[in-house]
């Protein structure tokens, strides 16, 4: 409980100690965000306002088919995107043929633990926890934490993965099922007590159509737990784009979307869904976190 209470005030410290960091670097010649009216891909409102924060440039090694992106914002839904879309031969080859996870410090056993024991915590606050005979269903799970940390607490919860890459497959034996492929290999029968998507959905060219799918899933007052980056630290939109070329979660064009508590409130209720928790305070206020509850 004493952990809980800290946590909040310091992430705050944390987030300014990240904005005076980015400040003492030398500043570079970026242009001022101009407005555009657009459609919006992500909230599909017509014909809505538009900021254009700017040119951002891969940040990752890969040779990719395009490599010219501009951050947008819509006025509509709060949200923040990647425009174009990663075409679909850079997103097979960044999601499914490339190794993700052997070289990353998150592979390193005793980040992996820290890791499982943060996860652990916010389950435990949140009461996330499934009891023992319930199931548990992660999405693009890699290796699995939120899998694991289930299991950890109680062996008897059931615990299925699914990823679209077998990069991780065989090594999560807190695992009960690993489907490796696109979700709908997994029967959707409203068994799961839990559904997770951990960094996840930001990677999803469509994250409302996976929104959408959840439902299905879901047991009777079922719970989904999904963490995500953000915004740079206590950013606004009169920040304009320098605070992004400084965010540790900026990865293009890995990260499509970074979303919003109004995106997640709107498409909640079009699909049945309550949102029941926001937190936009996580690691100096640069990550989010969201439980959404089915109402059926």
């Amino acid at each position: 409980m004493l952990y809980s209470l800290l946590q909040k005030p310091r992430n705050r410290v944390r987030a300014w100690l990240l904005r005076w960091q980015a400040r003492s670097v030398p500043r570079r010649e970026v242009r001022a965000a101009t407005t555009l009216i657009s459609d919006c891909r992500l909230c599909g409102v017509a014909l809505r306002l538009h900021e254009m924060l700017g040119p951002v440039a891969p940040t990752q090694a890969l040779r990719l088919e395009n490599a010219n992106y501009r951050l947008l914002r819509c006025t509509a839904c709060d949200v923040v995107y990647l425009d174009p879309l990663p075409s679909p031969t850079d997103l097979k080859m960044m999601y499914e043929e490339a190794r993700q996870f052997e070289n990353m410090h998150c592979a390193d056993a005793a980040v992996a633990r820290r890791t499982v024991s943060s996860y652990a915590r916010r389950l435990a606050e949140l009461r996330l926890f499934p009891a023992g005979g319930d199931s548990v269903l992660e999405i693009g799970a890699g290796l699995a934490w939120i899998s694991q940390a289930c299991k950890q607490r109680d062996s008897r919860v059931r615990t299925v993965a699914q990823d679209v890459s077998a990069e991780c497959a065989d090594q999560c034996p807190w695992v009960d099922r690993y489907v490796v492929g696109p979700l709908e290999r997994l029967a959707a029968d409203g068994s799961f007590r839990l559904i997770s998507l951990t960094h996840v959905i930001e990677h999803l060219p469509d994250p409302g159509e996976m929104i959408a799918r959840l439902p299905a899933y879901l047991a009777p007052g079922g719970l989904v737990y999904i963490t995500a980056p953000f915004r740079p630290p206590l950013w606004q939109p009169r920040d304009g784009l320098e605070p992004w070329l400084d965010y540790a979660y900026l990865h293009v064009p890995a990260h499509i979307s970074y979303l919003s508590r109004r995106w997640f409130e709107r498409l909640a209720a079009q699909q049945g869904l309550e949102l029941v928790h926001w937190d936009d305070s996580a690691d100096g206020h640069q990550v989010f976190e969201v439980v959404l509850t089915n109402l059926g």
